[in-house]
């Protein structure tokens, strides 16, 4: 049972050089440094993902931009997930081992992991490697075999095993010929790989705002069913959670789940930090990751428009190195967070139920069209809401409970409609003398109407309600 939280971002400070269709340029400083790495852990991460410019490729591990990152690391109190590209391409294979396979047999199998992994799986700062990232159901086979590899020789090893949610329907159904629901095939996707693989944990990324200021109608129900997965098969819940508003363009009429890369196009606010924050840990998340810390390095441009992420507002540092709005945002965020660590760090996801306002449905708001209704007889609490959806999840330790009480409304709409916060009431019942209640990470007291609580809530935000 884990005791503290994780965090970290996607593409940690670079070497400097950036790219545009080819052409490499370089910004004056070299980040790969202490100074940055330290930067990097201020903002309350304690695991340093290594990709891209920072990724290994089998070359002189003495003269690896890996090692030199992974040596800075070890200085600054950093573990390290390491992207070994070699490592990351082996769930591609079509074949991994047998008489047609990449090996003839497993001992060759086992002999070119050891080669593969020697230079630097001793290294002190050393945590985990990241295998292939959002794998299709067609490759979960393979996927589950190399993770089980690993674990076998290096049982003590962690490997990133990121997931896809179900934005991309055709990729994570069993059958693409036969597609059932999004929930059911990515339900199906999930415990497939937690079978075949026996991974102690599930995770993929979610990124909830994006065109035209909306909420992805898949945002929540994609942490419902992972949610509702991992309580079923004992697993984890890890999330990937987003730091700018993306838009992703749609380029091929006839294969419409194929997306051509994403544009940066707003930088998320507070208010939908607080959101995505407080659905994942109301969900039962324990490890929670960014996507990006640093702007990415690499641009290409598809006539005027950018076809990459790797402009400046689309991360929490710029590509020049200054700190943007939304890393001081997130380090107050991630603070909070683990105060509220030892209250919450024990208890498990059970169950989520919606509230809507009178007269309303979950196909009212973007946020909540796909949402997944519980069917749970019996809740022990209820919520009256004027304005909004609240989305209440229950979660368990022994026999304590801890209610997450959270507005999901769509959070832009304060910015760009002046919406204020809206004035919920929690009927507690018979459970109202036991309640304590958490705002922001910390203990607040709250009045009570008799068994009612009235409490402001703006877009994006909850208090959570513990119940010994």
């Amino acid at each position: 049972m884990r005791k503290h939280f994780d965090f970290y971002g996607y593409n940690a400070p670079t070497c400097g050089k950036y790219y545009v269709d080819g052409e490499v340029y370089f910004l004056g400083e070299d980040f790969r440094s202490v100074k940055r790495y330290k930067e990097y852990k201020d903002i309350g991460f304690n695991i340093a993902l290594l990709q891209h410019d920072n990724a290994y490729n089998g070359e002189p591990w003495e003269k690896s931009s890996a090692k030199k990152v992974m040596d800075i690391c070890a200085k600054v109190g950093l573990k390290v997930i390491l992207e070994d590209k070699v490592v990351k391409d082996l769930p591609k294979e079509e074949i991994l081992v047998g008489e047609n396979g990449r090996f003839k047999t497993e001992e060759e199998f086992e002999e070119f992991i050891d080669n593969a992994t020697k230079v630097y799986r001793n290294h002190p700062a050393f945590y985990a490697i990241q295998l292939q990232d959002e794998p299709a159901f067609k490759n979960l086979k393979n996927y589950a075999i190399v993770y089980k590899k690993f674990k076998k020789m290096f049982p003590n090893m962690v490997l990133q095993c990121n997931l896809l949610n179900m934005v991309l329907h055709s990729h994570i159904a069993p059958d693409p010929e036969n597609l059932q629901t999004r929930a059911e095939d990515l339900a199906s996707y999930l415990r497939y790989f937690a079978k075949e693989s026996d991974i102690d944990y599930l995770m993929t990324d979610e990124y909830a705002f994006q065109r035209k200021n909306v909420i992805s109608r898949f945002s929540i129900p994609t942490f419902q069913v992972f949610a509702n997965v991992c309580r079923e098969t004992g697993k984890e819940m890890r999330m990937v959670l987003q730091s700018f508003c993306q838009e992703a363009c749609v380029i091929n009429p006839q294969k419409p789940d194929e997306l051509d890369g994403g544009v940066a196009w707003r930088r998320i606010n507070e208010k939908e930090m607080y959101w995505q924050m407080n659905l994942a840990l109301g969900c039962g998340c324990k490890e929670f990751s960014y996507f990006t810390y640093f702007t990415k390095a690499r641009k290409r441009f598809i006539g005027k428009r950018s076809g990459s992420d790797g402009v400046d507002g689309g991360a929490l540092v710029n590509l020049d190195g200054t700190r943007t709005k939304l890393w001081f945002i997130t380090k107050k965020i991630i603070k909070e967070f683990k105060e509220f660590e030892p209250v919450i760090i024990d208890y498990q996801y059970d169950n989520g139920y919606f509230f809507f306002p009178e007269g309303k449905e979950k196909t009212d708001f973007d946020s909540t069209k796909e949402a997944i209704l519980s069917d749970v007889k019996n809740i022990p609490i209820s919520v009256k809401t004027p304005k909004y959806p609240i989305y209440v999840t229950e979660m368990k330790n022994g026999s304590s409970r801890m209610y997450m009480v959270q507005n999901v409304g769509n959070p832009i709409e304060e910015t760009l409609y002046n919406k204020r916060v809206t004035t919920i009431e929690v009927e507690l019942g018979e459970l109202a003398d036991k309640a304590k209640f958490y705002y922001k990470g910390k203990r607040v007291e709250r009045e009570l109407n008799g068994t009612i609580l009235k409490e402001k809530l703006g877009l994006g935000q909850a208090i959570f309600i513990e119940i010994e």
